[in-house]
């Protein structure tokens, strides 16, 4: 079996993982499931009528293998830091598109360290466009049979000037829309909502709770994938089976089944195989960290994995071989946010740090600060899979561009007071420092 392993295959498994991590403990089905002859593997199986691979050259290669280490550090990071007994799903892909433009807009000690976290320090702005613009492109024409879009969109506030080699870098690109907005207007809100929903088959409606006068931008990406499996799950063999939780809790689900020839490796770490949708052209990699192994310390293994390897392939321990897998998987939906990006964008590189004085989107320097938060659906069940994710970067300030604007930032010691406002008697006087 020829076997790939894309981004959107990255997207598409990060929840699982999550809920493989209730104490990794899942009940054999109850029904005995038909095990399959192995059957002779061809090298282009009949079934492929239309999947066309992504194609890289050596630099975007490179560039390629670095943001999959990304990856597995930004998922990490979140899974580390997320909340007690909470699922969830990132899309790798998602904010590393965002992060591309964003270095479109940057200079200086910013756009090296925001490329340092990337591990692209060795790359231009030029190489990485040529790359998000060939893969994206690539992915999502990879397959007819198969869903995958990708959208992109500055929404910046219409009292500033944009950047015309910015809008050019990112329209040429990224097939960006630009759009001057009116943040003050609650119709801006609904706008860039409906943008979103649109862009994901509405499995995400809402990215933003309300705009203000203060947001300077929102620079957006829109990933969905929909595809069904190449080889359904059998809805009559889906019973109701225990799941083990990670914090002790036991619950029935709904637990599809399913023996077939597929790519597996196992480590003293985890269990690992693949599940292909329709013609191959996406995977799912399912990844199952032994009992009593914690997923934080799986997942620096899973980089090594190279699931595309060949099955004849020797030489290191859990090599990928082509086995017959009975997979028992719960079917779920999962919807996720994650506000705190930034901060794990730090912890990756701690010495990243966002100045605005390097922020050239726009014609004129101001202060502003940063944020970037994600969305993300997810679905599986005996048919395929569903996701879909948004990512926004932030621009934000509490100052406008006024020339005669005086800053005062509150970022060393100060004296406060409180008085009333006739007398200006003091009510109350502090010190803020340590």
């Amino acid at each position: 079996m020829k076997t790939k392993v894309l981004f959107i295959s990255m997207m598409t498994m990060f929840c699982f993982w999550d809920c493989s991590d209730k104490n990794n403990v899942i009940d054999e089905p109850e029904i005995p499931l038909q095990i399959e002859p192995k059957p002779e593997i061809p090298n282009e199986p009949e079934t492929r009528h239309s999947y066309k691979p992504v194609q890289l050259n050596n630099t975007q290669q490179a560039i390629n293998t670095k943001l999959q280490e990304f990856s597995w550090k930004l998922f990490k990071e979140v899974y580390v830091n997320r909340e007690k007994d909470t699922n969830l799903m990132i899309s790798p892909i998602s904010l590393e598109v965002d992060l591309g433009m964003f270095i479109n807009g940057l200079e200086g000690e910013t756009l090296q360290e925001v490329l340092k976290t990337l591990g692209l320090e060795d790359y231009s702005k030029e190489q990485i466009n040529d790359f998000f613009k060939n893969m994206m492109e690539g992915i999502e024409k990879a397959d007819e049979a198969a869903i995958f879009k990708s959208a992109n969109a500055f929404w910046y506030n219409q009292h500033y000037t944009a950047n015309n080699d910015y809008l050019t870098a990112i329209s040429t690109n990224y097939a960006a829309k630009a759009e001057a907005v009116n943040y003050s207007d609650p119709q801006t809100v609904t706008k860039i909502n409906a943008w979103c929903a649109e862009q994901t088959n509405d499995r995400i409606k809402k990215i933003l709770e309300k705009t203000s006068e203060d947001d300077i931008f929102h620079l957006m990406n829109a990933v969905y994938f929909k595809a069904g499996w190449e080889k359904e799950f059998d809805k009559n063999v889906t019973t109701k089976k225990t799941f083990h939780y990670a914090n002790g809790v036991t619950a029935e689900v709904d637990m599809m089944a399913q023996s077939y020839m597929t790519t597996y490796a196992e480590t003293d770490l985890y269990q690992l195989c693949t599940k292909s949708f329709v013609d191959d052209s996406f995977q799912m990699v399912l990844i199952l960290p032994k009992e009593g192994v914690k997923i934080e310390d799986a997942i620096p293994a899973a980089l090594d994995i190279n699931v595309s390897a060949s099955a004849t392939a020797d030489g290191y321990p859990g090599k990928p071989e082509i086995r017959q897998v009975a997979l028992s998987a719960p079917k779920f939906t999962s919807e996720y946010t994650e506000n705190r990006l930034f901060n794990y964008l730090k912890n990756i590189n701690p010495t990243l740090e966002l100045d605005w004085h390097d922020l050239c989107m726009f014609e004129a320097k101001f202060e502003m600060g940063f944020e970037a938060m994600q969305k993300t659906f997810f679905l599986m069940d005996e048919e395929g899979a569903e996701a879909a994710a948004i990512t926004t970067i932030h621009g934000c300030t509490t100052s406008g561009p006024d020339p005669d604007m005086v800053y005062m930032t509150l970022n060393r010691p100060f004296f406060y007071a409180i008085v009333e406002s006739n007398t200006q008697c003091p009510l109350f006087i502090g010190y803020y420092g340590n």
